[in-house]
């Protein structure tokens, strides 16, 4: 009996993360476009010595790169989470692989949805790829750390 209420406590905190992390990554959807591109542009400061090292002299290019490297991001972090909920889901109870996967790459579509309705932000077809790459990187470097802990 310990061990599935640990399983079952796990699954909760596993829960809330993911929860959690989904409001931060939606909320942040909510940002207008001009509050958004002062964010971005804070972050393209703080790395353009960076980029100007490794020949990356274009701003524009700086802040494309520091936009998609933050969604490819924040999408790992959820791939990781979505690893952690659905493998803990799945150790106390079956968990059926197709039906987790939809539920968390829907996570991306509504969040470029939201931006359609946002001033100064737009919805990317591009960037539910992107987030969906970040999600299945995510999820598979949580699961090789699963799997080389158990080894």
């Amino acid at each position: 009996m310990p061990a599935r209420h640990d399983s079952a406590r796990r699954s909760v905190w596993w829960a809330a993360a993911f929860a959690c992390w989904v409001a931060f990554v939606w909320g942040h959807s909510l940002i207008q476009g001009p509050q958004s591109s002062l964010e971005s542009g804070m972050v393209v400061t703080l790395l353009r010595p960076l980029f100007e090292a490794v020949g990356v002299t274009d701003v524009d290019l700086m802040a494309f790169l520091v936009r998609k490297t933050a969604h490819f991001t924040e999408y790992a972090i959820l791939g990781v989470l979505a690893r952690g909920l659905f493998g803990s889901l799945h150790a106390g109870r079956g968990v059926r692989p197709l039906p987790a996967g939809l539920l968390v790459a829907l996570v991306p579509v509504v969040d470029e949805c939201i931006q359609l309705f946002v001033p100064g932000r737009s919805g990317q077809v591009t960037d539910v790829l992107l987030d969906l790459s970040g999600v299945v990187v995510g999820a598979l470097l949580a699961h090789l750390v699963y799997i080389m802990r158990d080894n």
